[in-house]
């Protein structure tokens, strides 16, 4: 028997090695594997060496969820890059002076304050826009009137559907000036025209306006609702803005101007028009493609480009680099000429070590914040609100949210572990946040250092109503990996303090234009531009307009209150008397689950939310915000890219102090690494020391890069394959989906704070965004 099996067995064995031979005797003989490039001739090489000339590569972090500069939840500096290189702006940074604004010669002819008595003709009236006003999102003030995928119902929807912005824009009265108001001149240069070549035209600023009037979510928005009316004239090159009131801050208006021709028609909602596309651009390049699964922008030279200096270099490729480690092999071998990310712990030490690599660093006019939601019925007390403001370690969550310990700027803080809110006087020696140094300067706390007394704070008793099953709810604008750290270690802070808490997953219109309205969500993580200037105050803190309607969140209101009390919980009108918590009176600590009773005003339910993410509506703050509109220039207001130091009142910072209603985080930082790639034609300056060129507050060094000109490296090989995979040369692996945290370095895990698990899409555990 076992003869019998050893015998088959060897029978089988030899059967298989006959077959081997006579297979491999079938097979042609393919000879030694060809090397790369052996037989490439020289003119090949050569012309491939000079093709890379034409192209600069600028690694940047992961991308976010969209490229409109107009939403807060598309606000990075990725946003910022490709915005300034293809939309055109009726002012922009002088690149002989970046700290000072400039009327954009390649858009503009003139940019001037008429008198408002001039009669203004309005030969282009309606300017494209359709008699019922459905050329603006269908006239939804939150991106769509349908209810899909906004957690709305669509009879909700249809009953707050907003009204017609672009028809009112149409029929507004420009003869109806008073004294006092404002009338802005823009004569458009002729030639001005889109990527497609449709001419650029008053349709444009007409669309803007209309746009950020009618979509939640929206940034810087202030100066846009106070515009009574818009007429064009002179075949479209005329456009004439009636402004109520004074406007010191006007060249700040009608910047990254949209193709109206384009995106007015689409059925596709403002909101999401530019998340995987640009479909027209006016300025120096032209996005030809944006593939957010690779991680990369393509712009090309726009060849309909008008203006007196064309770009000098055919492509510019914006791509995602998996961390700092890969980033600096990629500056290293050629593949990327410049770098810029946000740093996490060692980025600047590894970047440092590539060889002609030039670092810069700098604050960007931008914070991440936690916003209360003064409409939620778990915080419209003023006492409530400040001891959970209290009980987060700021320090601790900046150093979470950027993975990194070190140059960290703070926005100094008014609320203290005992729950008081401090005085102007206390914040003079830190004016990071509203009215002070903005993003140029060295104050505000530097470390992220543990507040001893916040650890120890108990905060069981502090709010009624919150448990397991009914916990406090943080929402973050967007899908910023930052942002998102940010929310889950406050959440994490509350309930190891004794409230239960949880981040939601809730798009940002659904969240601006839904949920914070009806108080269905208590607090709100976003980016938000620093409050350094007047009109930005009255963006963040002024009543929501009107002129946006929310519409209903689905579902069940939040347990223990009643539909009406939070749409009642307001002023019937924004601007309207209100109550406020405290300010006008001293501030008193209540103990622990003792609340003071004192509700602050909130815009009514029915209003969406713009750049006031608390829906704070206060009638004494308003008037105060109007005050600080309308004054003088003194100081450079208006004229400086940001705006002079102490331009905001303090006592508008006292009043919305002593409401509790945002605690800034954590100033924006980049880092700008330049490689020896490349070289600026500069007049009597070093064309190769980037440290020369003039740096925009928004882009630093990179406004230069249509005026970039390429150089050979001695330290690279400029054979590189521009069109390859990034990483194949890097030893880095192909994904570019891999969960690099925004550009974390390949040693996360080391770092203090790091949070290289970070993944926006399991944000919470609560699909729909709302409540139980």
């Amino acid at each position: 028997m076992l003869e019998r099996q050893n015998r088959r067995r060897r029978t089988a064995l030899l059967g298989s090695v006959a077959a081997a031979v006579l297979l491999s005797g079938c097979m042609a003989n393919p000879g030694d594997a060809p090397t790369v490039g052996e037989d490439e001739p020289p003119r090949e090489a050569a012309a491939r060496a000079e093709e890379s000339l034409k192209q600069i590569r600028v690694g940047v972090d992961a991308f976010g969820e969209g490229f409109n500069p107009h939403l807060i939840a598309d606000a990075s500096p990725v946003t910022d890059l490709v915005a300034a290189l293809t939309l055109p702006s009726a002012f922009e940074p002088d690149p002989e002076d970046p700290s000072r604004w400039r009327m954009s010669p390649d858009l503009l002819e003139s940019a001037e304050i008429v008198p408002v008595d001039e009669p203004v003709p309005d030969e282009d009236a309606g300017d494209g826009e359709r008699a019922d006003g459905s050329g603006v999102d269908g006239g939804s003030g939150s991106g769509s009137s349908s209810g899909s995928g906004t957690g709305s119902d669509s009879t909700g929807a249809a009953e707050d559907a907003a009204p017609s912005i672009a028809a009112e824009a149409r029929d507004a009265d420009a003869s109806d000036a008073r004294a006092g108001d404002t009338r802005i001149r823009y004569r458009i240069r002729s030639g001005a025209q889109w990527s497609d070549g449709t001419p650029i035209s008053g349709a444009d600023f007409r669309y803007l306006h209309a746009s950020l009037l009618a979509n939640a979510g929206v940034s810087d928005a202030a100066g846009y609702e106070r515009i009574k009316a818009i007429t064009v004239s002179a075949g479209g090159r005329q456009v004439d803005v009636l402004v109520d009131g004074a406007m010191p801050e006007w060249r700040t208006l009608f910047r990254n101007l949209l193709p109206s021709h384009v995106m007015r028609p689409s059925a596709t909602p403002f909101v999401d028009l530019l998340d995987t596309s640009l479909p027209a651009s006016g300025g120096r390049y032209t996005a030809q493609s944006i593939d957010v699964g690779r991680g990369e922008v393509r712009l090309v030279r726009n060849d309909r480009f008008w203006g007196d200096v064309p770009a000098k270099t055919d492509t510019v490729i914006v791509r995602s680099v998996d961390g700092s480690v890969t980033g600096a092999e990629q500056l290293r071998a050629g593949q990327l000429q410049a770098v810029r990310v946000r740093p996490r712990q060692t980025t600047a030490l590894t970047y440092g070590l590539v060889p002609g690599a030039v670092e810069t660093s700098a604050a960007l006019p931008r914070e991440l914040t936690l916003h209360a939601n003064v409409a939620s019925p778990l915080l419209d007390d003023v006492a409530v609100r400040r001891s959970l403001f209290s009980a987060v370690d700021v320090g601790a969550v900046a150093a979470i949210a950027t993975g990194r310990t070190d140059d960290l700027r703070i926005p100094d803080s008014p609320y203290s572990a005992s729950g008081a809110a401090a005085t102007s006087g206390d914040r003079a020696q830190s004016q990071e946040r509203r009215g002070g140094q903005g993003a140029g300067g060295d104050d505000g706390r530097e470390s992220g250092r543990r507040d001893p007394e916040a650890a120890s704070v108990d905060l069981s008793s502090v709010v009624d109503g919150v448990s397991e099953d009914n916990p406090l709810l943080i929402g973050v604008m967007g899908e910023d990996r930052q942002a998102v750290a940010a929310a889950r270690a406050i959440a994490d802070q509350f309930t190891a303090a004794g409230l239960p808490a949880r981040v939601t997953a809730a798009d940002e219109q659904t969240l601006a234009g839904s949920l914070l309205p009806h108080g269905r969500v208590d607090f709100v993580v976003a980016w938000n531009d620093v409050v350094d200037s007047p009109q930005k105050a009255a963006s963040r803190w002024a009543c929501p307009s009107d002129k946006r309607r929310s519409t209903r969140p689905a579902g069940d209101a939040r347990p223990g209150a009643s539909t009406e009390t939070s749409a009642t919980s307001a002023p019937a009108t924004p601007g309207a008397t209100s109550t406020p918590g405290t300010t006008s009176g001293a501030t008193t600590t209540p103990e622990p689950g003792e609340g003071t009773g004192e509700k602050t005003g909130a815009a009514p339910a029915d209003v969406a939310r713009g750049s006031n993410l608390s829906g704070l509506c206060d009638a004494a703050i308003d008037e105060m915000l109007d005050e600080a509109v309308g004054a003088g220039t003194a100081g450079g207001l208006g004229v400086d890219v940001i705006a002079p130091e102490g331009a905001v009142p303090a006592r508008i910072c006292d009043a919305v102090d002593q409401e509790a209603v945002e605690l800034g985080i954590v100033v924006d930082r980049v880092l700008t690494v330049m490689g020896s790639g490349v070289e600026l034609p500069i007049a009597d300056e070093d064309a190769t020391d980037p440290l020369a060129w003039p740096s925009s507050p928004f882009i630093g060094p990179l406004m230069t890069i249509p005026d970039w000109r390429r150089v050979p490296s001695a330290t690279t090989s400029e054979v590189a394959d521009p069109d390859g995979d990034p990483n194949a040369d890097s030893g880095a692996g192909p994904n570019p989906d891999a969960d690099a945290d925004s550009g974390a370095d390949s040693d996360a895990d080391a770092e203090p704070g790091a949070d290289p698990d970070a993944d926006p899409d399991a944000a919470a555990p609560d699909g729909e965004g709302g409540r139980r």
